[in-house]
């Protein structure tokens, strides 16, 4: 693939990202499931295991609250253990979801930095591949998008998480009933939100590609008609142009391969995470159940709630970065 790409336009602007992925086309193709674990920084098991460590004293104390729940019954103090409880688990529970946020406002801040420098790149090759329009799109409205939604990730994420954190507390250890659903149904609302927008958005950037689509292609006619029509040399000219058009397609397909794994290289291992957080946190939901402790199993479930909205946000950033790059990378040319 090396020396099918040699000799091609601007090879210093892109070359870097092809050396810089951490996989090559050719290994996605051999063996998708080992590439994909290879961009794992740490083994599912180890971090899995890392996670976990982080829920042990969330664990140990909830064990001690279904003891102690048992001993006392159905006495007057069963409501203060349950008060008592509710508090010392989101305590407990605030270090690791507030760390857990920070990170994630960290990794977009380093994406939306990687898309200024990739797709400005990606965009000179297809124009330099005769696709102008489908250039100025991946440097227009989706590396804007990509940008806007990273920009408010990082500046919205940590202070809404804390406030939702201290609002949840707040509605489980009040006597006040329907606080704490109230919260957990502003969760999926924002997470409908998310939804809706990121299929908007995909959707106006497939009717996009395809206006692009339609115009570069009819360029392209234009410039091989006008070619054509020269005698002995345009027909050497036409010759010439669809190998470097030929090389320009080829280029296309593997920067943009190496786009989406070097993102997906830390968009994988940050995801796992958020699932494994999810799954231990509605654990702590079954043990407050069997202990019967309703103001912790409504604080777990708003904390959950919260890790979904976390998990959303991440999935819809590299979702629509996946997808746009995909639309200029399989079609056209």
């Amino acid at each position: 693939m090396t020396t099918l790409l040699s000799g091609l336009p601007g090879q210093e602007l892109w070359q870097p990202y092809l050396e810089a992925a951490p996989q090559s086309a050719e290994a996605f193709a051999q063996d998708p499931l080992g590439a994909l674990l290879s961009l794992l920084p740490v083994h599912p098991v180890q971090l899995l295991t890392q996670i976990a460590h982080s829920y042990i004293a969330v664990f140990l104390f909830l064990l001690a609250v279904l003891l102690l729940s048992f001993l006392l019954g159905d006495s007057r103090n069963a409501d203060l253990l349950e008060l008592v409880s509710a508090a010392g688990c989101g305590v407990l529970s605030w270090g690791g979801l507030t760390g857990l946020a920070q990170e994630i406002c960290e990794k977009m801040t380093s994406w939306k930095s990687f898309l200024l420098g990739f797709l400005p790149v990606y965009g000179g090759v297809l124009t330099a591949g005769g696709e102008m329009q489908a250039g100025m799109a991946a440097c227009g409205l989706l590396l804007s998008g990509l940008c806007l939604l990273a920009q408010c990730t990082a500046l919205w994420v940590g202070p809404l998480l804390q406030s939702y954190l201290a609002i949840s507390m707040a509605c489980c250890i009040s006597t006040q009933k329907g606080l704490a659903d109230g919260c957990r149904s502003a969760g999926r609302l924002l997470q409908k939100g998310l939804s809706l927008a990121g299929r908007l958005f995909a959707i106006l950037l497939g009717l996009q590609r395809v206006v692009t689509l339609q115009l570069d292609k009819t360029t392209l006619q234009v410039g091989r008609f006008l070619t054509g029509s020269v005698p002995v040399i345009g027909d050497a000219l036409s010759g010439a142009a669809d190998a470097v058009l030929a090389g320009m397609q080829l280029l296309k397909s593997t920067l943009g391969l190496a786009g989406i794994a070097l993102l997906g290289a830390e968009f994988l291992p940050l995801y796992l995470t958020l699932l494994v957080h999810l799954a231990l946190l509605y654990g702590c939901v079954l043990l407050c159940d069997l202990a019967e402790n309703r103001r912790c199993k409504a604080l777990f479930s708003c904390l959950a709630e919260a890790v979904r909205c976390m998990a959303a946000v991440t999935a819809l950033f590299f979702g629509l970065m996946a997808v746009g790059v995909a639309a200029l990378m399989l079609s056209g040319g």
